[in-house]
């Protein structure tokens, strides 16, 4: 009898502990968003970013959505012409949108680590900031909660991004 009840006991903390590696998870996404305007310019485009998610159980604990803009996008129109000029002299240019739930779980200097092992340099867009929190989307979504800034490699080496949070599965981003 006693030798059921230990072994019942092992199992049921064994399921238990074995529970808890699935409390923090990482989701993979897209998030779109849809035309844009600036000034008496109106375009039909989207601007699809890559989204990472954090959570622990149900509750984000970060977010980061990272979009390439092309030349020829109409979301160009949005970078101040400097921000224009030091985001074409970059190789590989994206928009980030980060947010932490607590900056003390999951601060951004983690973040910032990652970009810059992978060579990226962290690039303040005010201009283009002003119109993307402007946007329907962004307000529908609450996304001025979230940092938005500009990573550029100037390196035409490609280097992954890898994103390896304390607590959470590795997440690599191309």
């Amino acid at each position: 009898m006693k030798k059921n009840i230990f072994l019942l006991l092992s199992l049921l903390t064994l399921c238990v502990s074995c529970a808890n590696l699935s409390k923090n998870t990482v989701r993979e996404g897209d998030f779109l968003v849809r035309n844009g305007t600036a000034g008496a310019k109106v375009w039909n485009e989207t601007l699809t970013f890559t989204r990472v998610s954090w959570y622990h159980e149900m509750t984000l604990e970060f977010d980061l959505m990272l979009a390439p803009i092309s030349a020829q996008s109409g979301f160009n129109f949005w970078f101040s012409a400097e921000e224009l000029e030091i985001k074409n002299k970059c190789s590989d240019f994206k928009i980030v949108l980060a947010y932490s739930a607590d900056t003390k779980v999951l601060p951004y200097s983690h973040l910032n680590e990652q970009l810059d092992l992978a060579g990226y340099k962290k690039l303040d867009m005010l201009t283009f900031k002003k119109h993307f929190t402007q946007h329907p989307d962004s307000e529908m979504n609450s996304l001025k909660l979230y940092q938005v800034y500009g990573i550029c490699r100037s390196s035409t080496e490609v280097k992954p991004l890898i994103f390896n949070f304390p607590g959470y599965t590795e997440k690599v981003v191309n």
